[in-house]
């Protein structure tokens, strides 16, 4: 027996972005987004339609922090008129801001609750969320959860409540398609990892686990020719799908201990955070032979039926797209990553893993982490 839930509907295919007028006829909205002349046409383009926004707000920036957050209820409380819908047109970012914004509103009292009170956060009747993603790797805009960053107290938080899924996710590889280098690399990496996070995760199902094998040969048969052809619209569109798959395959299960080993990564040591929650998945990858046979079977589908050497490929295809896959390379010290692991598998994330420490720690020495 399992349960399989996701309500996003979704919108996918190049030039989707002209249907988010049409969406959003009778409703009285804001925007969300980058102060960045890219994401700034498209904010326009809504301005200068029938119906447009009541007002933008466009400070938000990566890795969304306690603070800034609190500046962005404050903003909104401004706001004259009655909204009902937030247009989010961003990455992973922006759109975990709007469901800050869409549960919290214009009660500031309600985020300083949950963050720095450690209350469960109350949530009611939020916002509808109408996503917009501009990347492929959070998959934001097809869970109920984002992400919070309180860098004064060293801390990262997950805002999580099923009502926070977005009510529509308007996926157009068309706007994606001047992304940068580093940014395809980190956010597509974010992607695999979320996807095979649901693979060897106590919360994998036949349907989360479906979409997951296709992400992850999605973004293993893509990337790396993306890397080389970043204009390419049908290589841009594979990556996308491999998102969309991603994120219905980890909106079920969340996140397992590659994710929980980055975030002192990103937050101490400044590593993108596409980067640090996937340069250990060779080193899973591997530790995963003999643990249990359903993830076995289902990693040997992304890997050919060859598990023995996934590790070693995986390994081959981040060198390909320069990601460092050693403490040297990320520049941690032994003693403060031994400190990361340990901490790792003691929380939430860290106990969703199927596997376990010893094992980890054996693959890690044999593949040259340290």
């Amino acid at each position: 027996m399992f349960n399989y839930y996701n309500p996003v509907n979704i919108i996918f295919g190049a030039n989707t972005f002209a249907k988010v007028s049409k969406v959003l006829e009778n409703k009285k909205y804001i925007i969300i987004t980058h102060n960045e002349e890219y994401f700034n046409q498209y904010s326009n383009q809504l301005l200068q339609s029938s119906n447009p926004p009541i007002k933008i707000f466009n400070q938000v920036l990566p890795n969304p922090d306690y603070l800034d957050l609190l500046k962005l209820i404050n903003q909104f409380s401004s706001c004259d008129e009655k909204i009902d819908s937030i247009v989010a047109i961003g990455g992973g970012s922006v759109i975990d801001s709007a469901k800050v914004l869409a549960a919290f509103k214009s009660n500031k009292k309600l985020l300083i609750n949950f963050v720095r009170e450690k209350k469960i956060p109350q949530i009611d009747n939020p916002l509808d969320i109408i996503a917009v993603p501009t990347t492929s790797g959070t998959s934001s805009e097809l869970t109920c959860w984002a992400t919070i960053w309180d860098k004064e107290k060293n801390n990262k938080l997950s805002l999580t409540d099923k009502s926070l899924y977005p009510k529509k996710a308007i996926i157009d590889p068309l706007i994606m398609i001047d992304k940068p280098l580093g940014l395809t690399i980190a956010t597509g990496l974010d992607a695999l990892s979320h996807s095979m996070e649901s693979i060897w995760n106590i919360n994998a199902n036949p349907v989360s686990a479906s979409h997951a094998i296709q992400a992850s040969r999605l973004v293993l048969d893509n990337l790396l020719l993306l890397s080389k052809d970043l204009r390419n619209i049908e290589l841009r569109t594979n990556i996308a799908l491999a998102c969309v798959h991603a994120g219905l395959a980890f909106s079920n299960t969340k996140t397992a201990i590659a994710h929980n080993l980055s975030y002192p990564i990103t937050l101490n040591y400044g590593i993108q955070h596409g980067i640090a929650c996937s340069f250990t998945l060779p080193i899973i990858t591997k530790s995963m032979i003999g643990i249990d046979k359903i993830a076995e079977k289902r990693l040997k589908l992304i890997f050919n039926d060859n598990l023995n050497d996934a590790s070693s490929k995986l390994s081959e295809f981040m060198a390909s797209l320069e990601v460092p896959l050693n403490l040297k390379e990320i520049k941690v010290p032994v003693q403060k990553w031994n400190n990361i692991v340990d901490d790792a598998f003691l929380g939430e994330r860290g106990k969703n893993f199927i596997g376990n420490k010893e094992a980890f720690i054996s693959s890690a020495k044999s593949m040259g982490l340290y």
